[in-house]
């Protein structure tokens, strides 16, 4: 492997430093695997295929298809106003899809020659890693390029990283899911369609105004939430379930009254 060069590395930080990373040379002082991946000629890809079929491959080193893979990703990561939000919200979070890939490019399988693969839909954006996941020791497959990533202090990285993906998710009501199969790891991020707030919040705001002002509609709730009518239903049949309010008459004289406070759960 003679021949290397580390442009990449050389804009991110000073070239010495390449010198303190463990693995990067062999005892006759030749490059390592190690150095392969970091460097510009690293022949491990990403292939990401969009909602229109079409594909872009992008290689290099890792330091650099992170960076090309999540740009091509998020131009396909449209904004629109979804359930329960006040502004425009990207479809696929952008914390989320950084997290996948780079993910993906620690754990997989380096002695497998197949890219990285990624399909992005109006539904959801698929991460496909060669090789099943990895559960020895403390579930680092290459625990030398994830020293290397901290040595390089790059940004946004987390051993955590199916943890931070479901963070991202946290208010979106869906669940991203990773799967392992016996040749690959799948890791699946859902399109967000509705965004939900804090529900403690939400009923507190919803029973101090049901204390002074008795009986209400389901409009009212609607209106002094800011949200959706769907919406709006939703936080209706959590707070009935949990014992927290109740309705009397039906149809268009429905109205929602507050239980005695021992009839609450919790």
């Amino acid at each position: 492997m003679g021949g290397l060069t580390f442009n990449i590395l050389r804009d991110m930080i000073p070239f010495h430093r390449l010198d303190e990373i463990s693995g990067i040379h062999r005892d006759d002082g030749t490059h390592t695997v190690l150095a392969l991946l970091l460097s510009d000629q690293c022949p491990y890809g990403i292939t990401v295929t969009g909602p229109d079929g079409s594909s872009t491959r992008v290689s290099g080193s890792v330091l650099t298809i992170l960076n090309d893979a999540k740009e091509i990703v998020n131009s396909y990561n449209v904004k629109s106003v979804v359930d329960g939000a006040k502004s425009p919200v990207d479809r696929f979070p952008r914390p989320a899809i950084r997290e996948a890939v780079l993910n993906a490019i620690v754990h997989r399988d380096y002695s497998v020659p197949e890219d990285i693969a990624i399909t992005v839909t109006e539904n959801d954006v698929v991460v496909i890693s060669p090789g099943a996941a990895h559960r020895r020791g403390d579930g680092i497959r290459n625990p030398l390029l994830v020293a290397a990533l901290e040595l390089y202090r790059i940004k946004g990285y987390s051993r955590n990283g199916m943890a931070s993906i479901r963070k991202s998710y946290s208010r979106s009501g869906y669940e991203p899911k990773m799967l392992s199969g016996r040749s690959s790891f799948m890791v699946v991020l859902p399109a967000v369609k509705e965004v939900r707030g804090y529900y403690p919040a939400k009923v507190d705001k919803v029973t101090a105004y049901m204390s002074a002002h008795g009986g209400v509609t389901s409009e009212e709730i609607e209106e002094l939430l800011k949200v959706s009518r769907t919406y709006s239903y939703k936080i209706i049949s959590h707070m009935e379930a949990d014992g927290i309010i109740f309705s009397m008459y039906g149809g268009r004289m429905r109205r929602y009254f507050l239980c005695h406070r021992d009839r609450r759960k919790g």
